[in-house]
């Protein structure tokens, strides 16, 4: 095994089942309260330098970390994740199931106010909702198995601060179409939700969370600013969820591209908290008693196809050629440029998360990490795309991603493509991507979240129907087949086996690249105290403080 990984997130996961595929009962509030806020702690500019240029604030436009910075620091959604990603609440107060399961009645906080002093009703969530019903995963998944294709027929509004959700049939899984998954919906104001989701909303955004957006300097950096005005969760803090308190007083986000330069930033002081950094400078890190390392779960390297482009596409022939690259494909050479070290990566041919009960080696012998570029050469030279020329997106900034795209240009030479490699940052790369006439192939990474049970695979949103930026078409239908039975099976040996079906047609298919596993480095200040050891320490700046 090839990686230091976090035994006490495998211990976590183990156990993990299906977290809400059964019917939910009502929920109320846990008996545990909020720890109140420490006034010792107040004050200070927290200064982060971050990854990735900031090309939209709207998270219901795209997925990019450098935008998911900005809304999970700004916005909050009405469900979110917990430490052992479950699921616990933000903006909702409370839910009623019906007795025959198909109207889930929810109430939200009636405490809450949007920054600009307006009151979050109920208007504002369900424009959220109806803006992203389409788009984001799990809500397309409740849709398509469980709703309406009529919106309003499936939502509706009870009063400021009550709402509807009605279902054809029942399912558990209303509160995993209102918790995290890719385009998450943050609750917005009209100026927001109002606009097509096709199109990034402009403007500062304006939520309801511990701090709020102040300035922006495009290039630079953007600032936030603590909202006096926030009245956090009655639930207690966990992951995402609960009670949150900004304890800065301004938070500012600093555009470093270089990750020589980041970490340096750090040393000197310029920064008090670093976002990811290449292997090779963990050394000046860890031997700096100044600092400290920040403990990360484990992502996952992925490698997209453009499902509506040639030659991925081709009826007779995009199948075969994206098994093609998948056999092909040195995964070791790979995750090691990715990490710079052999300790910080594991291979992992299963989609759910490995060392736990939902791991799988389906489909995967002879496929994955086989490095078999005879056979693969052989049939991208007997098909008519020998020597085609594919774009592959190079994000030179994002060390995972470069490392990788290196041996994507070498792996698709030697089996007979053409590559036009474009080298650009994160901020270009995440443009382009919404564009599916600009690419052929890119690399990115998904966190643990998708990975915890057979729900993430409901939650993924590149193994979706239509999807987001691979624009996965599923021809056969195979893939929505085996989702609506995991939707609806609550059975765990039953999970498990259709879990090993899903793995078996994730690689008949090739419907993107499994890399492997990697850990992602980041550090702060040896000052910067609080919630540092969760899962989620790096995705927000509330709940921690400088010590005095």
């Amino acid at each position: 095994m090839k990686i230091n990984s976090r035994a006490s997130l495998l211990r976590l996961l183990m156990p993990l089942a299906l977290v809400s595929v059964a019917i939910a009962t009502a929920c109320s509030s846990d008996d545990a309260t909020p720890t109140p806020a420490n006034p010792d702690r107040f004050g200070g500019t927290l200064k982060i330098a971050s990854v990735g240029s900031v090309q939209s604030f709207d998270p219901l436009w795209t997925t990019a970390s450098s935008t998911g910075n900005v809304s999970n620091t700004i916005l909050e959604p009405l469900m979110h994740q917990k430490n052992d990603f479950s699921h616990g609440k933000q903006l909702a107060d409370s839910w009623e199931i019906s007795d025959d399961g198909l109207t889930w009645t929810w109430k939200i906080r009636e405490d809450v106010k949007f920054h600009d002093g307006s009151d979050l009703t109920t208007k504002e969530v369900v424009g959220t909702l109806r803006k992203q019903h389409e788009r984001a995963n799990f809500w397309k998944v409740l849709v398509a198995e469980f709703g309406f294709d009529d919106f309003d027929q499936m939502v509706s509004i009870v009063d400021d601060h009550t709402f509807e959700i009605h279902l054809r049939e029942p399912t558990g899984l209303v509160i995993d179409a209102l918790s995290a998954q890719g385009f998450q919906q943050q609750i917005v104001t009209e100026a927001w939700y109002s606009l097509p989701a096709t199109e990034s909303s402009p403007g500062n955004p304006i939520g309801t969370g511990p701090y709020k957006f102040d300035s922006w300097s495009p290039g630079d950096k953007w600032v936030a600013v603590r909202n006096d005005d926030y009245t956090p969760s009655p639930e207690p803090s966990d992951g995402q969820t609960g009670a949150k308190v900004a304890y800065f007083d301004q938070v500012e986000w600093i555009e470093i591209a270089d990750q020589t330069t980041r970490v340096a930033a750090l040393e000197t002081g310029e920064v008090d908290w670093a976002q990811e950094f290449a292997q090779d400078l963990l050394g000046r890190v860890s031997g700096n008693t100044s600092l400290k390392t920040i403990p990360q779960s484990p992502f996952r390297l992925l490698g997209h196809f453009n499902h509506v482009r040639e030659p991925w596409n081709d009826p007779e022939w995009g199948v075969k050629l994206r098994q093609a690259v998948v056999m092909a494909y040195d995964n070791e050479a790979a995750l090691q440029l990715a990490t710079g070290d052999p300790n910080r990566w594991r291979l992992c041919p299963s989609l759910l998360q490995c060392g736990t009960t939902w791991e799988s080696d389906r489909g995967a012998d002879g496929r994955y990490a086989a490095n078999n570029i005879a056979a693969a050469r052989e049939i991208v030279e007997s098909s008519p795309y020998a020597g085609y020329t594919l774009r592959v997106m190079d994000p030179q900034d994002r060390q995972p991603a470069h490392g990788a795209a290196q041996i994507t240009r070498q792996v698709l030479e030697d089996i007979g493509f053409d590559v036009d490699f474009q080298p650009m940052d994160w901020a270009t790369m995440v443009t382009r991507r919404a564009d599916p006439d600009l690419w052929e192939f890119f690399h990115t990474w998904s966190g643990i979240g998708v990975r915890a049970a057979p729900a993430g695979h409901l939650r993924f949103g590149e193994l979706t129907y239509d999807a987001w930026f691979n624009n996965y078409q599923d021809i056969s239908g195979t893939q929505r087949d085996l989702f609506n039975k995991i939707a609806r099976e609550t059975d765990q040996n039953q999970l498990i086996e259709l879990n090993h079906q899903m793995q078996e047609y994730f690689y008949e298919d090739a419907i993107f690249l499994q890399v492997g596993e990697f850990f992602s480095n980041w550090a702060s200040n040896q000052r910067v105290e609080g919630d540092l050891d969760s899962p989620f320490a790096g995705q927000s700046p509330f709940n921690k403080w400088f010590a005095n």
